[in-house]
């Protein structure tokens, strides 16, 4: 990395660090470190991947290449170290000397003054400044012929820190004045007097707030007790509800709300278990006393209300549908046809008795009567104010038929005027495009729905579909 200002004139609007960093600021007559307006700080934050922002950066970190080069050589070049936190860039470590010596390489000579006033000017020959990197002097012929290394080590390259040291030390100890040895007794028996006095305080305050309370010796007014009631009231509804606190914070505890739902899911899969088995609950409108010897119900079954029988339930819709066909003319007959249905094969058998299959032949021969009924049945007369009117070729509503002029229409493209017209766009429904220039400014992509955003080129509604129609 060399120094790139080598052959750069000095300028005085140029601050002392501008051509010794090679700072690429070519906007300001400045150098990174002289354009830094933040306030100087102890630590910095940088980011780390991984990790995030620390407070292990520098000030200079965010400086360009040139001028974040020259300040780590000049920092690590200081004798002795400083740590980051004393640093104060460009003040601290001063590097005034070290542009003296940099400036005298960059012009060539060296300006001598004489006893009697006079100067002279004796050149400097070294390293070439462009194989230098920034924050070094260039070697001499000597410490180039023999071999030695431009580092941080070298002597040349060293800085001494102690002024400057010294110089913030004697700024600190101007903005403080020095203090004798009495304020400072005294200021320590201050601390500790404040130190006991808080103590003292604590103390009391643990003192008081572990001491019973005195009872009221007056009478609590109406609205005290009622507040006093209707907080005990909350608080024991609160715990008949959710559980005193040793409940709630037990490992086996369960909130009201999660057991009325896990009660909810039992009856429910409780009810499907019966449907699946085939229990027949017990039906309400039938006595026992009709059925000496039939046990409906096993003695452990408990019937869920919302479960009833499957054969009692095809033969209500039976009847229904029987009560509907017939309107309700023939009440006699609906209550036969419900009877029928329900009435055994064998008297001297219970309904509930008969087999499954035994039960399905009855309600399909019922079934096929009902339905062959209605078939024999007449339709019913159908008011005539209600009736639909007749849809044809002769109704009064069909317009007067077209001249062969009027059924004349033009099918050609609307964009290219050379073929016909058969593909329409939905949902407005014009057919203006042949399917070749439908390609061009409508491509589809899953059969009819257009690739990108189109708009109909008859009236500019958005495309939602294109399709194809094919003409008779």
């Amino acid at each position: 990395m060399g120094t790139l200002t080598a052959g750069v004139p000095r300028l005085a609007e140029h601050c002392p660090h501008k051509l010794a960093t090679s700072c690429r600021l070519t906007s300001t007559p400045r150098c990174c470190a002289c354009a830094d307006v933040r306030p100087h700080s102890a630590t910095y934050s940088v980011y780390i991947d991984g990790v995030g922002f620390v407070q292990r950066g520098t000030r200079w970190q965010s400086y360009c290449w040139f001028c974040k080069e020259f300040w780590n050589n000049r920092v690590a070049a200081t004798d002795p170290p400083l740590r980051l936190s004393q640093t104060r860039i460009p003040e601290v470590p001063d590097q005034t000397q070290f542009l003296e010596r940099w400036f005298e390489f960059h012009q060539g000579y060296r300006v001598v003054r004489r006893e009697n006033g006079s100067e002279d000017r004796i050149a400097v020959v070294g390293e070439p400044l462009q194989d230098v990197s920034p924050g070094y002097l260039p070697r001499t012929l000597q410490e180039l012929r023999a071999g030695q290394r431009n580092d941080a080590t070298r002597a040349a390259n060293r800085t001494a820190a102690a002024g400057t040291i010294a110089s913030n030390e004697s700024t600190s100890s101007l903005e403080q004045p020095e203090r004798t040895l009495e304020e400072a007794i005294d200021s320590l028996l201050e601390e500790i007097s404040d130190n006991e006095e808080e103590d003292h305080h604590i103390r009391e305050g643990a003192q008081e707030r572990n001491m019973p309370q005195p009872q009221l010796s007056r009478p609590l007014t109406r609205r005290e007790q009622m507040t006093r009631r209707l907080t005990e009231r909350l608080r024991e509804n609160m715990t008949r509800v959710f559980g005193t606190r040793e409940e709630i914070q037990s490992d086996d505890y369960q909130s009201p709300i999660a057991g009325l739902y896990t009660r909810a899911w039992d009856r429910y899969r409780q009810a499907e278990q019966q449907r699946r088995s085939g229990i027949i609950p017990a039906d309400p409108s039938i006595p026992q006393s009709m059925y000496p010897g039939l046990d409906v119900q096993p003695p452990n079954f408990h019937p869920q209300p919302g479960i009833i029988n499957e054969e009692d339930e095809i033969v209500r819709r039976i009847a229904e549908l029987e009560a509907g066909r017939t309107g309700g003319l023939n009440p006699i007959s609906q209550t036969s046809s419900i009877a029928d249905a329900r009435a055994p094969a064998n008297g001297h058998t219970s309904y509930f008795e008969q087999s499954r299959e035994t039960a399905h032949e009855r309600i399909a021969r019922r079934i096929s009567e009902i339905q062959s009924r209605d078939i024999r049945r007449p339709r019913p007369h159908q008011n005539q104010l209600f009736d639909l009117p007749h849809a044809g070729l002769d109704s009064d509503n069909r317009p007067p038929p077209m001249t062969e002029a009027e059924m004349m229409v033009k099918l050609e493209c609307q964009i290219c005027y050379s073929q016909l017209a058969d593909t329409a766009c939905l949902p407005c429904g014009h057919m203006v495009m042949c399917r070749w220039c439908a390609d061009i400014t409508m491509p589809v992509r899953h059969g009819t729905i257009p690739q990108r955003p189109s708009n109909c080129p008859m009236c500019r509604k958005k495309v939602s579909q294109r399709v194809r129609i094919h003409h008779g």
